[in-house]
């Protein structure tokens, strides 16, 4: 039986086509009957390092990703992405929690926390990283839950990346957190969000960025032949090297 849920989620300022002014998205997600075991896996799967069969990147995405389609308009080409403040390859070198989105309606406040990935000794491609960085890349990419479901561990994401997965990431400045109305997609919302701790999620100084596009955030974890989309893209074949500029490989296409 397959059954379909819509909920609001987000707050990076996610848009459409690329990322929306608002900072909340609306997604109408899809799943069949192995829905709840991904969220039983979500919410409860660790693994050691010295584990055995490694992990996969169905399970990678479901612990670090939403299941399901969301309702946007997909890019045709990596070229689409090309005015990227920076475009950069490297490992991740963990992930760690980020800054806090305060969601006020009627009712009252509900709080999420958003993740950041840490990539160490990134490569640019193309564009150009803060210079006063220090060394380090911070990418914010997904908030710990949703508006309707509420947050949850960074570590159900963190503790199961496994060291030395593969990262190329289009990027552009992260949102500064100002207050701003959620678009609620299918029918208004009365609901707003803003940033309680804006310089979180990094060292004092550091820029903070996010994803250009669903599509700019690509990961492989190590012997895989599988690459993630952990922006509610999925996974699918590939090798992430096709990803970068001049590549071929986009999440979510045909």
């Amino acid at each position: 039986m397959t059954r379909t849920d819509t909920y609001t989620g987000g707050g990076m300022g996610l848009r459409w086509a690329r990322w929306l002014p608002a900072a909340a998205l609306t997604v109408t997600v899809t799943m069949g009957s192995t829905g709840c075991a991904q969220s039983a896996l979500r919410s409860a799967i660790t693994r050691p390092w010295s584990a055995s069969p490694p992990v996969t990147a169905e399970e990678v995405y479901d612990a670090c990703g939403e299941p399901g389609v969301v309702d946007y308009e997909p890019i045709e080409s990596l070229s689409a992405m090309a005015d990227s403040t920076v475009v950069i390859r490297g490992t991740i070198d963990h992930i760690q929690s980020g800054r806090t989105m305060a969601y006020t309606d009627p009712t009252g406040v509900s709080m999420l926390e958003s993740l950041v990935i840490v990539v160490r000794g990134a490569e640019v491609e193309a564009g150009a990283l803060d210079p006063a960085g220090d060394g380090n890349v911070y990418i914010e990419f997904r908030a710990l839950g949703t508006a309707l479901t509420g947050s949850r561990p960074y570590s159900d994401c963190a503790d199961l990346v496994p060291p030395g997965t593969a990262i190329v990431a289009y990027l552009e400045p992260a949102w500064d957190g100002t207050r701003q109305p959620v678009d609620g997609y299918l029918e208004p919302v009365d609901i707003t969000v803003e940033l309680t701790t804006p310089s979180a999620g990094r060292p004092a100084g550091q820029e903070l960025y996010r994803p250009a596009a669903l599509e700019g955030l690509i990961w492989q974890t190590p012997g895989s032949s599988e690459v993630i989309w952990p922006l509610y893209l999925g996974t699918g074949p590939g090798d992430i090297q096709d990803a970068l500029p001049g590549g071929t490989l986009i999440g979510g296409a045909a």
